[in-house]
């Protein structure tokens, strides 16, 4: 009986010993493709210069948030000086930066580490899609053996290079955060027959921590989890289904209160619709694809960003082989959620699609009601929904395969559909390289050092972005940059929801002109100096901000 056990204790630390290094394997890709697709331009911590757009805003909400010695919990001024305004709607993952300023004094502020989060991203998206593919494979029959771990590094390989997740790195910090969605998969997957309070620590804890990073992950998250469990309603029964669903929705509510989200819950947003996913979306590179280049136009004039939902030709072959698969299924015993993921796949989709359906070119607008318009449009960028589908859609059909061939078969086909797909993919990769080093952000020289109060911008960019001084659209990047390395406040700012309170303040020119602060540094508009520049005179030095544009900088005379 004892060498029984031994050999028993040595199999299983065996066992152990393969999945671990079967992850250390996806590690090691996922960062190695991270790497290639930032190029080393993001990896230096002193360049910033790359950070343009909505990484330019995030990483001024970084440094002002850090910087502000009067901040309360995520409300601060210096973003939308004098008012408080939640640091959250400026997308800078909430969570993380609470985490980072016990820290901040070891760190220069003018630095940037996103290159090494994005590098983080894809390792724990690959890690974690590994982990999903294991427990689905369990479920499956495939329990013991190299084999399966095999196979769940080729899953995780295609989870963690799916185009539409390293694309983000162009434009978002928190949104390229798609691990967590893959994280919740496995979390799923791994308590699917958990009956104890366990369940309710390790689901709420993911949607919790969803919460704190952006608020269309964890409204991902509350869906994949939240359907899981609403059907399987005839394992669970009704009042245990009700309670689970009932503490998702509180722990999720909770999170957004906590982090600052729902504060803008309530802005004006319009979008929704334009920033929808095309139908042919999960097939369109945008003509970038070595092997499927196809561009399908944008119907709406929005989803060429924010519709992306590209696939790659690997993870479709994979598609249409599962579908054979599924059609020709002989009924094999498995105890894997195959409908209640499906359902979760086409409920995403549905709402990736939006009430504006387009394919192609072609568009077609359906009739919903006025109220759930508005709750959906809280969430315009509605083509983001696809990625939940996208990665369930990978474990699906690997599952798929699993039963239909076996492992081993599987295994072997899942690695020709890795190796179509790095080759599909790889030129979509080298273009996000060459994007992001060709990026270039904008910045204000030639005005002199000074302890300014503020810097104050008339017009704001949150009242006419299309006319404020310092760069128009994005004259965010500027003002933001300036105001953070005089480590001072500003009035001008570029929210993901811009309350009304702060609009009906920021816009009302007289009453902000009322008393001028002979402190501040103020960027005007021509317009604006021609009606208040008199005002100004009295306490500041004007002149003209940019040789031979109509904009002004006035400096204070005591400076």
């Amino acid at each position: 009986m004892q060498m029984i056990r031994a050999s028993v204790l040595a199999f299983a630390a065996q066992g152990r010993t393969i999945r671990a290094l079967g992850a250390l394997i996806v590690v090691v890709f996922a960062a190695a493709w991270a790497r290639y697709v930032l190029g080393p331009v993001p990896l230096d911590v002193n360049d910033t210069h790359w950070l343009w757009g909505d990484l330019s805003q995030v990483h001024t909400a970084w440094r002002q948030y850090l910087a502000d010695p009067d901040v309360a919990w995520l409300a601060s001024t210096r973003m939308s000086y004098p008012l408080p305004l939640s640091i959250s709607l400026f997308d800078p993952m909430p969570l993380l930066l609470l985490l980072a300023r016990p820290l901040a004094s070891f760190a220069d502020p003018g630095t940037q580490y996103f290159g090494y989060y994005f590098v983080a991203c894809l390792a724990l998206q690959g890690v974690f899609g590994y982990m999903a593919t294991l427990s689905a494979l369990t479920r499956v029959g495939a329990r013991e053996g190299i084999a399966p771990v095999l196979l769940a590094i080729l899953s995780a390989v295609l989870i963690a290079s799916v185009p539409y997740t390293f694309y983000r790195f162009q434009g978002h910090t928190a949104l390229s955060s798609q691990w967590v969605l893959v994280l919740s998969i496995w979390v799923t997957l791994a308590t699917l027959d958990e009956r104890t309070v366990r369940w309710y620590l390790v689901n709420c804890g993911v949607v919790l921590l969803a919460t704190g990073l952006n608020p269309y992950l964890a409204l991902m998250v509350c869906i994949s989890g939240g359907l899981m469990t609403l059907l399987r309603v005839s394992v669970l029964g009704r009042g245990e289904v009700a309670r689970r669903l009932v503490a998702m929705a509180l722990v999720a509510a909770i999170g957004l209160a906590l982090f600052g989200f729902i504060g803008g819950s309530t802005a004006h947003s319009g979008g929704y619709g334009v920033y929808s996913m095309n139908l042919l979306g999960p097939f369109d590179s945008h003509g970038i694809a070595r092997l499927l280049p196809l561009d399908v136009p944008d119907a709406t004039g929005g989803q060429v960003f924010e519709g992306y939902t590209y696939l790659g030709a690997g993870i479709l072959m994979l598609g249409a082989v599962s579908l054979l698969a599924f059609v020709n299924h002989r009924g094999a015993a498995n105890r894997f959620p195959f409908l209640p993921a499906l359902a979760i796949v086409l409920l995403c989709v549905a709402l990736a699609i939006s009430a504006t359906v387009t394919l192609a070119s072609h568009s077609l607008e359906i009739p919903i009601p006025r109220a759930v318009t508005y709750l959906l449009s809280r969430f315009r960028g509605s083509g983001r929904f696809f990625w939940m589908a996208g990665f369930w859609l990978v474990l699906l059909c690997v599952c798929a395969c699993a039963l239909r061939f076996g492992v081993r078969r599987a295994t072997a086909l899942l690695t020709v559909v890795v190796a179509v797909q790095i080759a599909d993919i790889s030129t979509i990769g080298t273009n996000v390289r060459e994007t992001i080093a060709s990026g270039s952000a904008l910045r204000i020289d030639g005005i002199p050092a000074g302890n300014y109060s503020a810097v104050l911008v008339y017009p704001a960019w949150q009242c006419d972005h299309e006319h404020t001084p310092a760069g128009g659209v994005r004259n965010y990047e500027a003002v933001g940059d300036l105001a953070a390395r005089l480590n001072v406040p500003t009035n001008n700012f570029y929210a993901a929801r811009t309350p009304a309170d702060q609009t009906a303040y920021h816009c009302d020119y007289d009453a902000r002109f009322a008393t001028v602060d002979p402190h501040a540094l103020y960027l005007v508009s021509g317009q604006v100096y021609a009606s208040r520049g008199e005002a100004l005179r009295l306490s500041h030095e004007c002149s003209l901000l940019t040789e031979g544009q109509d904009e002004w900088k006035c400096i204070p005379k005591a400076n």
